[in-house]
């Protein structure tokens, strides 16, 4: 499973005049066709982005535009049985807090790496901003560039 940042997105709507913007079209073209993922905490960033400029009711129906549109899994956390205090304080306050102690990293890129590594068929993590999450994490971050070269080769080699 590929897994995109919310960078991606924030392109395809609001940057199209971007240079990077053609890459990113493809990108997401080959989303569509074979399926990606991308977290709840990104999808919120995202559509906190585009609350400033969307009228509310086609924000509400986000799942049509965005998720069903590009062929997207949404990855929530899996609390279990834990009661809510114990899911703030743990998945919300500690854990990304331990990885910002380990390592400088905005809140909300922790909190969404946090929940990325803990999906078992995370192939990919899929970012504009490589650079941010490089020895990071323990998966491949690449920028869509970076993935569709790795795609074409995969395809040259018969892989």
């Amino acid at each position: 499973m590929v897994i995109l940042d919310t960078d991606i997105f924030i392109l395809e709507f609001r940057f199209q005049r971007d240079h990077r913007y053609s890459i990113n079209k493809q990108f997401l073209s080959t989303i569509k066709a074979t399926g990606g993922a991308i977290t709840i905490y990104s999808a919120m960033e995202f559509l906190g982005k585009m609350s400033f400029n969307v009228n509310p009711n086609r924000l509400m129906n986000w799942r049509s535009w965005l998720q069903d549109a590009y062929n997207l899994t949404i990855i929530w956390p899996e609390v279990g049985d834990i009661d809510a205090d114990s899911f703030i304080c743990s998945f919300l306050f500690n854990r990304p807090f331990e990885r910002m102690c380990r390592t400088p990293i905005a809140f909300v890129d922790s909190l969404i790496l946090d929940l990325v590594e803990q999906v078992e068929e995370a192939q990919a993590f899929i970012t504009w901003n490589a650079k941010h999450f490089m020895g990071k994490t323990f998966l491949a971050v690449k920028t869509p560039q970076e993935y569709l070269a790795s795609m074409e080769g995969a395809n040259r080699s018969g892989n």
